[in-house]
């Protein structure tokens, strides 16, 4: 099976030379020219798509290898995208079920690589593609809070993301507190309340009491 395996990559890889031989592909990063992205081809999802021959996730494997494999570590030029990205994006096209490329990429970009760019386009694109993942907000918000620095955008995923199923009382209370400074304590204080109302999880609905406590007193 594995012998297999290793005999359909060879062949796959083996095509794609040739194709690039023959009949190259435009690369994505054409305009790209900071040495980050230097010595990494990349390749566009339509391109890839073709020449995946009705098996894309065996190219999205191998882009997903590559990005394990040779994560770099340098920083990321303001306004510009790394192959790391490329790579990622190219994999949610051609495998947009392969989860951990939004969440486990997504937050890789912002932190490890500092690609803001890529960072954001790969975590709203994860977002639109399964809007009901608290994680995926969580990370899009503290991207743009931490990283990006436009609270407001932040807010916005908190508070989405505070009401999806499983979501930690974390989110809601960062919510109320981007709240409590833009709007009032009352509108806090009710959105808190909000959640305590929507879960039968007593330990959650402690600590968000805990902190509408905390508003509270703070008001007096």
């Amino acid at each position: 099976m594995l012998r297999g395996s290793l005999v359909c990559i060879f062949l796959t890889l083996t095509i794609i030379v040739s194709l690039q031989e023959y009949r190259p592909q435009k690369s994505v990063t054409d305009g790209v020219s900071f040495s980050f992205n230097e010595g990494f081809a990349s390749f566009s999802p339509d391109s890839l798509q073709l020449m995946s021959f009705g098996y894309p996730r065996v190219l999205s494997n191998l882009l997903w290898l590559r990005f394990l494999q040779y994560t770099p570590i340098k920083k990321v030029p303001k306004n510009e995208v790394s192959w790391v990205y490329l790579d990622l994006d190219a994999i949610g096209s051609l495998d947009p079920e392969f989860l951990p490329t939004f969440e486990h990429g997504g937050i890789f970009l912002s932190v490890i690589t500092e690609d803001k760019k890529g960072a954001e386009l790969l975590l709203n694109k994860g977002v639109e593609l399964y809007p009901d993942r608290w994680r995926l907000r969580a990370f899009l918000a503290y991207h743009y809070q931490f990283e990006l620095l436009e609270p407001e955008k932040a807010y916005l995923h908190y508070k989405i993301g505070s009401e999806l199923p499983g979501a930690p009382p974390l989110l809601g209370i960062l919510a109320a507190r981007y709240m409590a400074k833009a709007s009032s304590i009352e509108d806090s204080v009710n959105f808190l309340r909000g959640l305590q109302k929507s879960t039968s999880d007593e330990t959650i609905k402690e600590k968000l009491e805990n902190k509408i406590q905390e508003y509270l007193k703070n008001n007096e």
